[in-house]
């Protein structure tokens, strides 16, 4: 058995119409599988990060006192 990794972008009607019958296809036959995988490639702790620092305020600095 092969396996193939496919990405659709499912916005586009010619891809709806691919993606849909890729899932009949899977249906009714035990030799096709659909695994979907949104694994991102980022580090976790590194998006972690990120989302903590957009939800701090912040710190204000004078612009005289910046190279200090």
């Amino acid at each position: 058995m092969a396996t193939v990794t496919i990405k659709i972008n499912t916005r586009t009607k010619k891809t709806q119409h691919l993606f849909g019958l890729i899932s009949e296809i899977a249906k009714n036959d035990k030799n096709v599988e659909i695994i979907e995988g949104d694994e991102s490639p980022y580090n976790e702790e590194f998006v972690n990060e990120i989302i903590k620092s957009r939800a701090s305020k912040g710190k204000v600095i004078k612009t005289e006192d910046l190279w200090k």
